[in-house]
């Protein structure tokens, strides 16, 4: 990506973006809804329509992918801690410290997917790790569903329940057979969704990266013919610490 001065300013957020706090599942995991995150959407569309992009083999995301410049994740994290501390997310000592962030673009057929893309899946076992999605497309696509699974009750993938949710997993896929190959989009056999959002222009979604999670996207979808069929987003990975203990 070109880091010239333009950068600086598309990169800009809107400090009096709406924020609606929800409380979801049985364990009241917070999730914050953000409209009207960036102060130049479009701008930030068009950069995201013209990069290269690329497969990333380091993880099982079902598209291309494009890395942002530190100019939009220091924005981003400045931006981001004081509304996740204002809303509770974090504590007041707490800060985004670290991010992974990407331009993504979901190309993967629904013919081409391995089993494990055909259901909900959590980034991280780690309580600091949140994850977020700004939605950079129209709204005729869909948005960000998050899944219980139904034989555990698990929503979250934590250090001590991770073994006896494969276990249990491995035992549902005995027992009813490998997925439908296909994205998942609503209730099934083995998950039930616990809150669903709509995908909007410029709107944010924020979660804890452990939680049961999965894009909204279409039954048999195809690869995009081009650009003009995208569903381009930013996608992030967000590391949280307490500040007295970054150095």
């Amino acid at each position: 990506m070109d880091d010239g001065a333009h950068d600086t300013t598309v990169f800009a957020f809107n400090p009096n973006a709406h924020v609606e706090l929800v409380s979801i599942g049985r364990r009241g995991i917070k999730v914050c809804v953000i409209d009207d995150v960036l102060r130049d959407p479009e701008g930030v569309a068009a950069l995201g329509f013209a990069q290269s992009y690329a497969e990333d083999s380091s993880n099982l995301y079902p598209g291309l992918r494009a890395a942002m410049p530190e100019r939009f994740s220091s924005a981003f994290r400045a931006w981001l801690t004081p509304m996740l501390q204002r809303h509770g997310v974090l504590e007041r000592n707490q800060t985004i410290c670290r991010d992974t962030s990407f331009f993504s673009v979901v190309t993967t057929a629904s013919e081409d997917l391995l089993p494990i893309q055909c259901i909900p899946h959590y980034d991280s076992k780690d309580p600091n790790l949140f994850a977020a999605v700004i939605y950079l497309c129209g709204a005729r696509f869909s948005g960000t569903a998050f899944y219980r699974h139904r034989r555990t009750g698990y929503e979250e993938i934590t250090e001590d329940n991770v073994s006896n949710y494969k276990i249990a997993l491995n035992s549902d896929l005995r027992t009813h057979g490998a997925p439908k190959r296909d994205y998942i989009n609503g209730d099934t056999l083995l998950f039930e969704t616990i809150f669903s959002t709509e995908l909007q222009f410029n709107r944010a979604i924020v979660y804890p990266a452990r939680i049961l999670h999965a894009a909204k996207i279409d039954s048999q979808f195809h690869r995009p013919k081009d650009r003009s069929e995208w569903r381009l987003t930013v996608t992030a990975l967000l590391l949280s610490a307490s500040v007295d203990r970054i150095t």
